[in-house]
């Protein structure tokens, strides 16, 4: 009976370590009574526990944690969240989504992971959420997990929105310790940095303090970067925050969308072709940047509004 009891033990911390994407996203209440306290020397961030299994969006958050760990960035990922210091670019990625006048030390103080403290960070952000409210209901006493801290902070929220939204967010932190972990050359950034006269077309378009460079990293090709600064002009939208969506997975009409919650997902559709046009008519010279997105950028005024 006592290896039996043993045995199941095991068994429990075993599926508790093979689960990086619960750890990210709650604490408390550990399975079969066992509570956190594993800390997946494969994984490196099953530390904590699971409460609520069945609350937590685990699948999305899972697959991009997971993933992320399948490229090599296991123990980074999983680091304890008060050393996202020790690295000056993640930390620097994250002081750009917090309230200003807000430290990444002092924010990140009171999680877990790395990986649990950015996808708050970038869930916040995305959807105008203080990061206060949140951090308080994930870390404070009686914690809670992301999703409920979020319908906590706003309960009038549609819970399927808030799923989406954690998804993304976890999506998008994947994204930042791939961004760092990388260490590679972009193929995309250097091919228009090369480029004399497409980037001097595009320079006009960046964000004040942006390089080509940085704003080009990250995404797939030529014609996703410049369809997303089109998107960013005719819409109006933060081209950080737009970029940020897509290099993490986003179609551009998704990104629009979550941008501006108020304009229906066809308008916002409209927007990314018009954007899309617009880019293949700049790289093919046809026209100069931002000329079809102006042509365009009553079409989604226009269109109907929720």
């Amino acid at each position: 009976m006592k290896q039996l009891r043993m045995f199941s033990i095991s068994l429990a911390l075993a599926a508790m370590a093979a689960a990086p994407g619960y750890a990210q996203l709650g604490r408390g209440v550990g399975l079969g009574g066992v509570t956190g306290g594993v800390t997946g020397g494969v994984t490196g961030a099953a530390s904590g526990s699971v409460r609520d299994v069945g609350s937590v969006t685990g699948n999305g958050a899972a697959s991009a944690a997971s993933s992320a760990r399948a490229q090599g960035m296991g123990s980074l990922a999983g680091a304890s969240a008060a050393s996202i210091t020790d690295n000056a670019a993640l930390s620097s990625r994250a002081q750009t989504l917090l309230p200003s006048g807000e430290g990444v030390s002092r924010a990140a103080a009171g999680f877990e992971t790395q990986e649990q403290f950015l996808t708050a960070v970038h869930a916040a952000h995305n959807m105008n959420i203080p990061f206060d409210e949140i951090k308080t209901q994930m870390t404070g006493k009686g914690h809670v997990s992301l999703e409920k801290a979020i319908l906590k902070a706003r309960p009038n929220l549609d819970a399927k929105d808030v799923k989406d939204n954690i998804k993304l967010a976890s999506q998008e932190s994947a994204h930042d310790f791939t961004a760092v972990s990388a260490g590679k050359r972009d193929r995309v950034a250097e091919s228009i940095a090369s480029n004399s006269n497409l980037s001097g077309r595009l320079s006009g378009m960046l964000p004040p303090g942006m390089t080509m460079t940085e704003a080009a990293t990250g995404f797939k090709n030529q014609g996703q970067f410049i369809s997303a600064l089109e998107a960013s002009k005719s819409e109006g939208l933060p081209f950080a925050d737009l970029k940020d969506r897509i290099t993490a997975g986003q179609s551009l009409g998704a990104a629009i969308h979550g941008m501006k919650p108020q304009m229906t997902s066809e308008a916002a559709d409209a927007s990314a072709k018009a954007a899309e046009r617009a880019s293949s008519n700049v790289q093919a010279g046809r026209e100069p940047a931002h000329a079809s997105a102006n042509v365009n950028a009553n079409a989604s005024a226009n269109a109907q509004v929720k």
